[in-house]
């Protein structure tokens, strides 16, 4: 059986397969040979338009299911839905649950549709959400989230699509909810202007003024605005400052519900001054996150207090009288407030002040003030003192006054010229100017002069038409350094024309001094007293001076020579001769010719010569610190003293320890004119508990030596590194004999017969070191005399507590006589005896202090505690060492 393709099969694959082959190998048959196209179009057509109702067929039929199948039914259960119709929330983001069950026991695919819609409907945004297929009778639970919510109220719709269910009362296939966005807490000032400021009076009731003013209380209001969904509670601070102080409040619990505003009001207790107040308003409280405005500040200007307003006129007789004559006036004021005026009424003209009067004016009367001058031509000028007026009072008030009257004019220069100098402090200095009269009348002028507000006036000079003369004035400077002078020309019945008046600098210098001196004073036979006196002046100008010389007696003083001379800067000498005098002291006095001297003594007295110059040196009681100590930074105080004739003689003067190291050297003072100088030292502090001190003053050939001893703030301690071989090995042989010579009594007394034992040795009352090893002698340091207290049987090295040094002592140990022979009724055995403190016909015993073996003597009674007047250690009694008998 031949294989055939049926045609359809062919057209098929033809057709599949034309866009990869070309067609003529699906008919090509194996084997064959390519045939040649022989069929015509007509059949080629035929077969293409069935091939293709086969293949619409099979496609139809690979769309529809083999088996029908069921799907199942989702719903929203609309109990469990996460939002409701009071749902609020924060920030732009929502985010909520959706519960979908399906019912129906199969399969079900659905998807979920969000919308979110304004109150009136409008769409403000969609978004849809696909959910996995859900199996038979799922529940499942779905979160929506939503973004770019807008503020306040909008519509949530859940929205099911696919396979849905039917409606119930607890299932739903869409579900809708109102929900608000709540806008977060945004609590703030109104702004500046919203502030306001009000009057009152000290009870708090207002002015009913528009504005506060001077001497006024301050209520002052503003609002704060919460523009937000959440109540605000906190604080309200006010604080303002004003010329008159400053004042804070606060307002605590305030509090501002959500979407409305809140008024708030202070009132300061400070009543106002006028000029700006400056307030600042700040919260604080529940602020986190919150928007607004938190802190605000401003100003607030503070009126003038109502104050008098006063008018006034100014009237004169000028045309009826003429320049010399006098001059009425009349002064008319009224005022025209509610405040009465209390103070003064000042009227100048011509530089005088012609009116100082004392005025009380109430509200809304009249005052008349009348005065009178010499006429001249002039402006006169009113003014209100001592009370504030208002700024729309007519004062000050002017009045021109003219007349025929002299006039003066500078004749040279414009300005006085000042003689002399140059100056210094209480110098008088003089000035003069040419002045002409070109008035139509005769008249007079004058010069004044002021420095410091004190005024001086020169004399009235009269000058007749078209005459001059020349103004003269004097002034007394009483300060230094750069001082103004004033100068001004007046005339009482004339006109100044031109500069009238006006003010210069000057360079005032201090006051001179002469220094006075006597030199070489000395006593002749031939010449008698003589002596070389120098004055010297401080530099400036040259001053006349009276000079006295003399002598000093007991009860008088005695000027021989008496001159005056001009001193020029700088020293002067002359020399003097009294012959054969006596007296006591020889005395210069000087006195200044119109001019203020200087600081300084006037007066000089020395003694003469045949008095010799003493000197000396002094230390102070104490020295600063007041206890130092070893190796301390002290100053020491000296005061170094001269008595006789004066000298300013000089020396070098040494500080030395009690060991002889110089502390310090230095220069002793210049006297400066004194009998006394002091000098403050600085020394390291030398070791001891007591240090004593010496200075050494070599002046004029002498040296003046002077002592004092200070107490150091600590007890020097011996302390050596030393070991004192030879006391340790004098003390060992001491110990071992002392043992043995026991021994020796104990044996002899156990060996003796019983009429032996009635014979026993006693020491004399002078025995030696030897019989009793506890007493003690003193010695006496070889550097600084410190008495010290060994055993007299010690032999070695001794160390000074006080300068530490060591010395050899050897012990003083003699003899003891031969013991006397006594009944045993009389005898003491020594083991028995106690050594007892040698007791003194006063009813006081001897001790040793147990630091540095000093005698101390105390009553017999006393058991208190001792200070050791060497060492300074306290001790008590009966822990010294006693002086044995």
């Amino acid at each position: 059986m031949t294989k055939r393709s049926s045609p359809a099969s062919i057209v098929f694959g033809g057709v599949f397969n034309v866009k990869e082959s070309t067609p003529l190998a699906f008919f090509q048959r194996e084997g064959e040979e390519p045939r040649e196209s022989r069929r015509c179009m007509g059949e080629w057509r035929e077969r293409e338009g069935t091939l293709s109702f086969l293949l619409v067929v099979l496609l139809c039929l690979s769309t529809l299911p083999l088996v029908q199948a069921q799907s199942g039914t989702v719903l929203i259960d609309e109990p469990s839905f996460g939002l409701t119709n009071t749902t609020t929330f924060f920030g732009s983001e929502l985010e909520f649950t959706v519960e979908l069950h399906e019912g129906a026991g199969q399969s079900a695919n659905v998807s979920v549709e969000t919308a979110v819609l304004s109150l009136e409907g409008a769409v403000h945004s969609n978004q849809s959400l696909s959910v996995p297929q859900l199996s038979a009778n799922e529940v499942r639970n779905i979160t929506i989230s939503l973004s770019n919510m807008p503020l306040g109220y909008s519509e949530v719709v859940v929205t099911l699509l696919g396979d849905v269910g039917v409606n119930s009362t607890t299932q739903q296939t869409s579900i809708s909810r109102t929900v608000q966005q709540l806008r977060p807490l945004s609590i703030s000032f109104a702004g500046e202007s919203s502030v306001t400021a009000q009057g009152v009076d000290a009870q708090g009731l207002s002015t009913s003024n528009l504005t506060v003013h001077d001497g006024d209380f301050l209520r002052v209001e503003f609002p704060l605005v919460n523009d937000g969904d959440v109540d605000w509670n906190g604080t309200v601070s006010f604080h303002l400052r004003d010329a008159n102080g400053q004042e804070a409040s606060n307002e605590s619990n305030a509090s501002v519900l959500a979407t409305t505003s809140e008024v708030f009001s202070f009132s300061p207790s400070l009543a106002m001054v006028e000029g700006q107040l400056t307030w600042w308003l700040n919260l604080t409280g529940n602020l986190v996150g919150a928007d607004g405005v938190h802190q605000l500040n401003g100003t607030i200007d503070i009126q003038p207090p109502p104050l008098p307003h006063l008018e006034g006129e100014l009237s004169s007789n000028a045309a009826s009288v003429q320049a010399g004559q006098m001059l009425d006036l009349n002064l008319t004021l009224w005022n025209n407030a509610t405040v009465a005026f209390n103070g003064r009424v000042v009227c100048t003209g011509g530089g005088l002040e012609v009116l100082n009067a004392t005025m009380a004016l109430n509200a809304n009367s009249t005052a008349t003030q009348s005065f009178s001058m010499i006429a001249r031509p002039m402006t006169m000028i009113c003014t209100l003192e001592g009370m504030r007026v208002d700024a729309s009072s007519t004062f000050p008030m002017e009045l021109d006054i003219e007349m025929p009257s002299a006039v003066f004019e500078s004749a040279g220069s414009v300005s006085p010229s000042l003689n002399g100098g140059p100056w210094h402090k209480g110098d008088i200095m003089s000035a003069n100017i040419l002045m002409r009269n070109i008035g139509e009348l005769d008249g007079r002028a004058r010069l004044v002069l002021s420095v410091d507000g004190t005024s001086s006036p020169g004399a009235w000079v009269d000058m007749k038409r078209g005459s001059a003369g020349e103004l003269t004035a004097s002034v007394q400077v009483l300060s230094e350094g750069e001082v103004s002078v004033d100068w001004a020309i007046e005339s009482d019945d004339g006109v100044v024309s031109g500069t009238s008046s006006g003010n210069a600098l000057y360079s005032i210098r201090p006051q001179q001094s002469i220094q006075i001196m006597a030199n070489g004073v000395g006593n002749d036979p031939d010449t008698g007293v003589h002596f070389t006196l120098g004055l010297h002046l401080d530099e400036g100008r040259s001053r006349d001076v009276l000079v006295r010389v003399g002598y000093e007696t007991g009860d008088a003083t005695v000027y021989l020579q008496e001159y005056t001379i001009e001193l020029h800067s700088g020293l002067y000498e002359q020399q003097h001769a009294f012959g054969d005098v006596s007296a006591e002291k020889l005395v210069v006095s000087i006195e200044p010719v119109d001019w203020v001297i200087g600081p300084g003594p006037l007066m000089l007295s020395t003694n003469f010569p045949s008095e010799a110059t003493l000197y000396r040196v002094e230390f102070a009681q104490t020295t600063n610190p007041l206890r130092p100590v070893l190796d301390d930074e002290v100053e020491l105080q000296l005061t170094f003293l001269q008595s006789g004739p004066l000298s300013d003689a000089t020396g070098e003067v040494w500080l030395v320890d009690a060991y002889g190291t110089i502390l310090t050297q230095f220069e002793s003072p210049d006297w400066d004119g004194e009998s006394s100088v002091l000098q403050t030292v600085t020394i390291a502090w030398p070791k001891g508990s007591t240090v004593a001190l010496k200075a050494m003053w070599d002046i004029e050939e002498t040296v003046v030596t002077e002592e004092v001893s200070y107490t150091s703030g600590q007890t020097v301690v011996e302390s050596t590194t030393e070991w004192p071989f030879g006391a340790m090995v004098w003390g060992l042989l001491l110990g071992l004999g002392a043992v043995l010579v026991v021994r020796l009594r104990l044996q002899q007394q156990s060996t003796r017969t019983p009429s032996q034992k009635k014979q026993v040795s006693r020491p004399s009352s002078g025995g030696s070191a030897a019989s009793n090893p506890e007493e003690k002698r003193e010695i006496a340091c070889p550097e600084c005399e410190r008495r010290l207290r060994v055993p007299v049987s010690y032999s070695g090295s001794v160390g000074c507590p006080d300068c530490a040094h060591k010395f050899e002592v050897e012990s003083q140990t003699t003899t003891a006589p031969e013991p006397e022979e006594t009944t045993e009724e009389s005898t003491e055995e020594p083991a028995q005896k106690e050594a007892s403190a040698k007791k003194t016909s006063d009813g006081k015993i001897e001790i040793g202090c147990p630091d540095c073996q000093q005698t101390l003597r105390i009553p017999a009674s006393y058991e208190g505690s001792v200070r050791c007047p060497a060492c300074k250690i306290i001790f008590k009694a009966n822990e010294g060492v006693a002086i044995l008998e």
